[in-house]
C-alpha cells in the first residue's frame, strides 16, 4: 500500500473510452466532450441515474478543468451528459497526440479526480499510446502528462467539490503491452505467469478506432513489423451500421442518418435498439455481422504479418471491450480472452506505475 496522497494510476485513454484503473477503484465513461454552458431547462425533471455515487458523477460530467501552472480553465460537458446536452458540438478526440490535445487531457484528468478519495493527490501515472506512435510519442508524452490540475463538478454527487491533482512521473508504453503487463507481472515486480515469458506470445487488442497487435519473445516485445496498428476498430462498424440504417429508411421522408457516437450510446444504453416511430429498430443483427467482417479482417491481417512465426506463437491474449466483442469470431488458434478485457491495459499501466514507484521507494531506501 501507498501513502494516503499518493495516487498510482493506469489509465487508457481510447478514441471511444476513458479507462482508469487506481486499485480499488475503475472509472469508465466515454470519451465524448464539449464546451461546457450555461445549464437551464437541462436541470429540471427527474434524471436521477441509477447505481452508486460513482454512477451517478459519471453520468452528470458538467466539470470546470484549470491547469494550475498556466492559471488556464476551462469549462466542459463529457461522456454521456455532452452526448445529452450538447449532441451537435460534442465529439470523440481523434488526435493521436493526446499530451498536448487540451480536451484529450482534460477527459484524462477528470478520470483521476473520479476515482480520488482525497481533495489533494500525488500521481504516478502510467499510460499508453497506440503502437504505431509509441516511438515517436513515448518521450514527448513522458514530458507533457506532468503538473498540476484541478477539477470542480459542477453537478451530480460531488457538486461544488474540488479534486486537485499533481502527476509527479507518468511512464508511457505500447497500448496492448499493459495486456501483457496484467498477464504476467505483480506490482511488486513479481513473474505469475512464467509460461508467457517464454517462447512467442501475440497480443490483441482492438479498440474503438484502431487495434493494435504486439508480439512478445521470451518476454521481450518485438520491433515492427510484428508489432504495427491497424486503422480499424468498432468505428469501422459502426460506420457500415449506420449506412444500412439509412439504407432501410430511405423509403420515408427523412431517412435516419447517424454516427458513430449516437449509435454508441444506442448499443450502450439502449441494447441496440434505435427508437423509430412507435416502436425500434433492432440494430443487433446489423451490427453482429459487421463484427464478424471484422473479426475475420484482423485475424486475416495478423496471420499475413506474423505468417514466419505462426507455428511457434503458443498463446494469443486478447484484451479490450471491442476484442471480447469480436472474440468468437476470430480465427486464431491459442487465442485467450484475457478475465475483465476492458480494462485490460489500463490496469498494466497501473502495474508499471506501482512497479515504478516500488523502485523509487527501494532506491531511496538504499541511499539512505
Amino acid at each position: 500500500m501507498f501513502d494516503n496522497d499518493i495516487l498510482v494510476a493506469g489509465a487508457d485513454p481510447g478514441f471511444g473510452a476513458i479507462k482508469l484503473d487506481v486499485g480499488d477503484t475503475k472509472v469508465l465513461f466515454p470519451a465524448v466532450i464539449s464546451n461546457g454552458s450555461e445549464r437551464v431547462f437541462s436541470t429540471l425533471g427527474h434524471t436521477e441515474q441509477e447505481g452508486s455515487d460513482l454512477d451517478k458523477q459519471i453520468a452528470s460530467l458538467d466539470v470546470i478543468v484549470r491547469n494550475n501552472s498556466s492559471g488556464v480553465e476551462r469549462h466542459f460537458f463529457m461522456g454521456s451528459l455532452a452526448q445529452s446536452l450538447n449532441p451537435k458540438e460534442s465529439h470523440y478526440c481523434w488526435d493521436e497526440d493526446k499530451s498536448t490535445d487540451e480536451e484529450a487531457m482534460a477527459l484524462l484528468l477528470v478520470g483521476i479526480a473520479l476515482a480520488q478519495k482525497y481533495p489533494k493527490v500525488n500521481v504516478y501515472l502510467g499510460t499508453g499510446v497506440p503502437v504505431k506512435y509509441y516511438a515517436a510519442l513515448r518521450d514527448k508524452y513522458e514530458a507533457e502528462l506532468k503538473g498540476s490540475f484541478s477539477v470542480v463538478f459542477q453537478s451530480g454527487p460531488l457538486k461544488g467539490q474540488s479534486r486537485s491533482m499533481n502527476i509527479l512521473r507518468s511512464r508511457i508504453l505500447p497500448q496492448s503491452y499493459g495486456v501483457y503487463i496484467r498477464e504476467t507481472l505483480t506490482e511488486e515486480g513479481a513473474a505469475i505467469n512464467d509460461k508467457l515469458f517464454g517462447g512467442y506470445v501475440v497480443v490483441i487488442d482492438p479498440g474503438f478506432r484502431t487495434t493494435d497487435i504486439a508480439t512478445f519473445h521470451d518476454g521481450i516485445m518485438l520491433d515492427p513489423p510484428n508489432s504495427f496498428s491497424m486503422e480499424k476498430g468498432l468505428q469501422w462498424a459502426y460506420s457500415s451500421v449506420a449506412e444500412k440504417l439509412k439504407d432501410m429508411t430511405k423509403e420515408q421522408a427523412n431517412p435516419i442518418e447517424t454516427d458513430d457516437k449516437e449509435l454508441d450510446k444506442i448499443f450502450r444504453v439502449n441494447g441496440g435498439y434505435y427508437p423509430w416511430n412507435n416502436g425500434a429498430i433492432n440494430l443487433n443483427p446489423i451490427l453482429r455481422n459487421q463484427l464478424i467482417l471484422l473479426a475475420t479482417d484482423i485475424s486475416r491481417e495478423v496471420m499475413k504479418t506474423l505468417k514466419p512465426l505462426a507455428g511457434r506463437i503458443h498463446t494469443v491474449l486478447v484484451g479490450g471491450k471491442v476484442g471480447e466483442m469480436l472474440f468468437e469470431h476470430m480465427q486464431l488458434e491459442n487465442k485467450i480472452l484475457i478475465s475483465d478485457p476492458q480494462f485490460g491495459n489500463a490496469s498494466g499501466f497501473r502495474v508499471m506505475a506501482a512497479n515504478l514507484v516500488n523502485n523509487l521507494t527501494r532506491k531511496v531506501s538504499v541511499e539512505a
